[in-house]
């Protein structure tokens, strides 16, 4: 391969492959184009929305990434691109997690321990159990606290196990680069039917998803204090 064809991908749009992919799955693009939607007025109209206060828009601003964070997700799927999708929605479902520990002034329990604690008052302080990659084990250990019911964290924990084979280095990652009939590799993303299959399962979770981010609104931005 040549500099050339390594600058054109990195300097031009894939008309082509955009075309074949809205030809294969328009119609899951314009239904996730409809619950994004949704989602997004749901949180404009929320308690949460309307608080000035810097912890309310914080969980405000958590939720809006956790929406945009699908949504870039999804336009990267388009673009052909898997393993920067799956990296999007994991800072989507991180982002949800954040919102619920921010919500209230309450005392929660480390993951893996018994200490409780003031998640805000750590997270200002930038303590390591209020890292992204501690906030799901604290969700699920606390969802009463939190008001969460367990379906409420069951599509996280999904979320986190499905996406952790994309968001890193792995053979499952390694395998979606490969086109099947050639077995040589894809670079810097591209969509064609070979990988129907592939991108149709990405998007199936990514709508099994999204599907749960009005009740997790309804849940943290209507009763966040």
């Amino acid at each position: 391969m040549q500099d050339y064809d390594i600058y054109k991908y990195i300097s031009c749009d894939d008309v082509e492959s955009r075309k074949a992919f809205i030809k294969d799955f328009e119609k899951e693009l314009k239904e996730l184009s409809n619950v994004f939607s949704e989602a997004l007025n749901l949180l404009e109209k929320s308690p949460c929305n309307q608080d000035p206060s810097t912890r309310a828009s914080t969980v405000t601003g958590y939720i809006f990434l956790a929406i945009e964070s699908a949504v870039t997700a999804t336009q990267l799927l388009v673009l052909g691109h898997i393993a920067p999708a799956g990296n999007s929605m994991r800072i989507s479902y991180e982002s949800l997690c954040y919102s619920a520990l921010l919500k209230k002034e309450t005392k929660l329990v480390v993951a893996n321990g018994k200490h409780k604690f003031s998640f805000y008052d750590d997270y200002l302080k930038k303590k390591s159990h209020t890292r992204a990659d501690k906030v799901i084990d604290m969700v699920v250990k606390n969802k009463e606290e939190l008001g969460l019911n367990q379906g409420g964290v069951d599509f996280l924990v999904g979320a986190k196990n499905f996406y952790n084979g994309y968001s890193h280095a792995s053979f499952m990652l390694l395998h979606s680069k490969i086109k099947p009939s050639t077995r040589q590799l894809y670079i810097a993303g591209g969509y064609e039917n070979e990988r129907l299959d592939i991108f149709t399962e990405q998007l199936k979770f990514i709508k099994r998803y999204s599907k749960n981010l009005n009740g997790w609104i309804q849940a943290v931005a209507y009763n966040a204090t």
